[in-house]
């Protein structure tokens, strides 16, 4: 058969005259989007992806069914071709539903594959679980410990019982590896030649120096203390992360070549300046260690500390007489942590004030119970007016409190009750009311310095206006959580690898995502089937023998404890989330929204029994009505074809 002359995209061809425009292309390696085609079915055009203009003709066509001609000139990509592509798939995409991601993983700062480390695990693979956890996060012992779990809260299982516990099950991996002679070290990439400066060894300076080793860059890391960690080491008591699981996180960085310098401070011992000479980027993580003040009258007195420091003399074991009585002021971790480590040193009665009520304090709402199963007292609607010394006590007069209007986080701003106050004595009063930015760094780097003490970077790529020069973790985004911290240092280390390629340093895309919603908008068939069960406890050490130690309170999960608590993950990810053509051609012709959530009713509709439908996230290519006919009904084939052909996931294999 003679072969036929043609040209696509500006490239001269040859093709048998059977052949579609979408076979030719493939041939000649040019890629034309398509959702529907099949290459062992017959071409149906329906979901007009492949469209192709005919130059010449002022004719559009579907490549799948259009056959190729002598002299044929064609084009596969430009403005008028994709605007009409990404109207057809906005209006697919209008009609489709489902979880792309679970909303754990969405809700999760750092962007931790939770779905499959959690599979991992229920399936005894604890080995490759950390190996999925630390491709995101790279301190999953100290995190499995001490993160709040946002991805938690958008758990699921909110719709049947309580959610999966993730971070303890992150926390189980850690562990697990931890206790290996053969520890998991990732990979890391050929050696760049390119050196990089961190500020600080906190959560954020930590994440930036792991994720820039893996990218191939020698990192040194200058931290003003004699320890790595920041305010995990020296701002969490030891009876929720000891110190010996902060170590075992550092350890990994250590064998990925990670230089430490310690008691080394920016603007003093070392400057941008100086570190110039030696570094192609450097990157500021100084944290937010400086304590906010009551500003009330008599918090100077002898007895009056804060948390911050109260807690980092408790971390290094220095001596501290707290007495009998002690008040801790503030809502927020610092304060809970400082009143269950006062209790833990002696005190007799350890009473928070906070100036709104339980329900809004910051504080991780399980580390609230903790502290009061552990006898600490909490006033709520109340806040300090003054502290004075009377015959050798402290008194702190305080002041009742009334939710009043809104401010501008949302909640209700606390209004003082005229003629209210009262007053309590106590041996040690600890201010724990926040913390603040040292702008010093900002200065001394010259990068500029916003009215809060935040230092001024770009917040998407985190890049100052001295190009060489990055920062993030609380330092910019303000007091935050751990996590949050972690995905700072993620990104700063992807920019910055950007940078010192001589490329753009822009921050990752997001992509294409489809959900039901928030945790609470799953339609009601996507229970079905799935009954209640009980979230695994954590074992814990009893109330009466914590009294007087700094012993870890939670004791780990089991493996069998482990693998129990997850399978009652819910699976809400796609299992096609990693082949998708929808979501696929969705993130090739954005801009869409990361999330697009659409309510639909349907959901799982059963048509074999080793086979099933989500109809709400098919989008009607007929692929696998097409297969049904080829293959004539042959029950060995049916339910493998049609599942592994379904380009958006809509048909798989029902689980055994």
């Amino acid at each position: 058969m003679n072969s036929l002359a043609l040209t696509i995209n500006g490239q001269q061809i040859t093709a048998s005259p059977d052949l579609s425009i979408l076979e030719a292309a493939t041939t000649a390696g040019i890629e034309i989007p398509t959702l529907c085609f099949h290459d062992s079915l017959h071409e149906t055009g329906s979901c007009w992806m492949c469209i192709v203009e005919i130059k010449g003709k002022n004719r559009f066509v579907p490549a799948c069914h259009t056959l190729v001609s002598e002299g044929m000139v064609i084009e596969t990509d430009n403005a008028t071709l994709n605007a009409m592509r990404r109207q057809s798939l906005e209006n697919i995409i209008e009609e489709h539903s489902g979880d792309c991601m679970g909303p754990c993983e969405l809700s999760c700062p750092a962007g931790c594959d939770i779905p499959d480390f959690i599979a991992a695990i229920s399936q005894q693979n604890d080995k490759e679980a950390l190996k999925i956890i630390k491709d995101t996060i790279p301190l999953p012992g100290i995190l499995g410990r001490i993160c709040p779990a946002p991805c938690e809260d958008e758990c699921r299982r909110h719709g049947i019982d309580t959610p999966v516990s993730i971070c303890s099950l992150k926390r189980y991996a850690a562990d697990r590896d931890s206790a290996e002679t053969d520890r998991f070290v990732p990979e890391i990439a050929l050696k760049t030649g390119k050196k990089v400066a961190v500020i600080g060894a906190g959560p954020a300076g930590l994440s930036a120096a792991y994720f820039l080793l893996r990218n191939g860059h020698a990192v040194t890391v200058f931290e003003s203390s004699a320890h790595a960690g920041g305010m995990m080491r020296y701002g969490i008591p030891r009876f929720r992360l000891p110190e010996n699981v902060i170590e075992s996180d550092i350890a990994t960085l250590h064998d990925m070549g990670v230089e430490f310098h310690f008691n080394t401070k920016f603007g003093k011992e070392i400057s941008a300046d100086t570190l110039k000479k030696e570094y192609d980027a450097l990157f500021l993580a100084i944290g937010a260690q400086v304590a906010s003040r009551m500003n009330i009258p008599g918090e100077q007195e002898p007895a009056v500390t804060s948390g911050i420091e109260f807690l980092r003399k408790a971390s290094c074991g220095e001596p501290q007489q707290v007495g009998q009585r002690v008040i801790v002021t503030g809502g927020g971790d610092t304060a809970i942590d400082a009143a269950r480590t006062a209790i833990r040193m002696g005190a007799s009665t350890v009473t928070i004030l906070y100036r709104r009520s339980k329900h809004d304090m910051p504080a991780n709402p399980a580390e609230i119970e903790e502290a009061l199963a552990e006898g600490i007292t909490l006033i709520d609607h109340a806040a300090p007016k003054a502290i004075r010394t009377v015959d050798g006590s402290l008194e702190i007069t305080a002041i009742r409190m009334q939710p009043g209007e809104q401010d501008h986080t949302g909640r209700r701003k606390p209004i003082p009750v005229e003629g209210s106050e009262f007053t309590v004595t106590a041996d040690t009063i600890i201010s724990a009311i926040g913390q603040q930015i040292d702008p010093a760094a900002g200065y001394a780097a010259g990068i500029g310095v916003e009215q809060g003490g935040e230092l001024q970077v770009n917040p998407e790529n985190l890049q100052s206006r001295v190009p060489w020069i990055f920062a993030g973790g609380d330092c910019v985004t303000g007091t935050n959580i751990a996590i949050r911290a972690v995905e700072q240092g993620k990104r700063a280390a992807h920019t910055i690898s950007l940078f010192l390629n001589g490329e753009v340093p822009v921050a990752k895309k997001h992509s294409f995502n489809s959900s039901f919603g928030t945790r609470d908008e799953a339609p009601d068939a996507f229970y079905e089937g799935k009954p209640p069960a009980e979230r695994v406890p954590m074992p814990e050490l009893s109330l009466k023998t914590r009294s007087g130690n700094f012993m870890e309170v939670a004791l780990g999960y089991t493996g069998d404890f482990a693998r129990q608590e997850a399978r009652r993950c819910l699976h809400c990810r796609c299992g096609a989330i990693t082949d998708c053509r929808l979501r696929e051609l969705a993130n090739r012709l954005a801009p869409f929204k990361q999330s697009e959530i659409h309510h639909h009713t349907g959901f799982y509709k059963a048509a074999k029994a080793d086979i099933s439908m989500e109809r709400e996230k098919c989008v009607d290519c007929g692929i696998c009505v097409r297969m049904l006919e080829q293959l004539d009904g042959d029950a060995a084939l049916d339910s493998a074809h049609m599942s592994e052909s379904c380009p958006t996931g809509a048909i798989f294999l029902t689980a055994k």
